[in-house]
Parts: C-alpha cells; sequence; structure tokens
C-alpha cells in the first residue's frame, strides 16, 4: 500500500465531503431566508435553538475528536475517515442548532452520508491492510 496515494486519495475524498456539506448547508440557508411561495414551505425555518440534544452531540463530537487528534499521525490511514465521520456529526449538529421543521432531515442524512462514506474507507482499508499483510507472510 503506497501510503501517498492513500493520503492523496483520503485528503481528496474528505476535502469533497466537506465541500458538499459546505454547498448543501449554504443552499438550505438561503432557500429558508426566502420568503415561502406555498403555506407549508413556513413549517421549516431558521430559528436558534439548543437543549439536550445538542449538548449530547457535542459532548460525543468533543469525545470522539479528543484521542483522534492526540493520536492522528498513528491512526493514519483511519485518521481522515474517522473525521468525515465527526463531520457528518457537526453537519447534524447544524441543523439541529439553527433549522426548525422537516428540513432538520437533511441533517441526518447527511451524517448518514458521512458515515457511510467514513465506514467504506475504513472497511476499504483494513481489507487492504490484511491483504498486505498476509502477503508479506507468505512470502
Amino acid at each position: 500500500m503506497n501510503k501517498n496515494k492513500l493520503n492523496m486519495v483520503n485528503w481528496s475524498i474528505f476535502i469533497l465531503v466537506i465541500l458538499a456539506g459546505i454547498i448543501t448547508a449554504g443552499i438550505t440557508v438561503y432557500e429558508l431566508n426566502l420568503p415561502p411561495t406555498f403555506p407549508d414551505d413556513a413549517q421549516s425555518r431558521m430559528e436558534f435553538r439548543w437543549g439536550f440534544l445538542h449538548t449530547i452531540l457535542s459532548i460525543v463530537m468533543l469525545v470522539i475528536s479528543i484521542p483522534v487528534v492526540i493520536r492522528w499521525k498513528r491512526l493514519s490511514p483511519f485518521n481522515i475517515p474517522i473525521a468525515i465521520i465527526i463531520a457528518g456529526f457537526g453537519y447534524e449538529l447544524f441543523f439541529l442548532t439553527f433549522t426548525v421543521g422537516w428540513v432538520g432531515i437533511q441533517g441526518m442524512l447527511g451524517f448518514v452520508v458521512a458515515f457511510l462514506v467514513g465506514v467504506i474507507l475504513i472497511v476499504s482499508y483494513s481489507v487492504a491492510i490484511l491483504i498486505d499483510h498476509r502477503k508479506a507472510i507468505n512470502k
């Protein structure tokens, strides 16, 4: 496994996921600030909320982030997939905190996508490492 290629793939996917999150959140915020065209459009709106769920999600993000930051280089190549999952938590927290209504589902969907991307990368890297390890043993 070539570490440079792995690093490039990791950072490329991370940047794509972050850009997708920023763009979708920006478009959503823009559309929520437009005057409603239909009466049902007012169900989803921008509004600041902070409660117990927000606190729990923030604590989970912090608890996951601290060990990742401390062992960043040691976790390679799994550090970026974990960072993608943490970014998904942040995306969900953004929508929970600043929106009300059905638009909050977008935050959940973004978290699920980030989680799946992170898990797929982790599984892929684990399989690649296992294959490399078995090749080294069989030589």
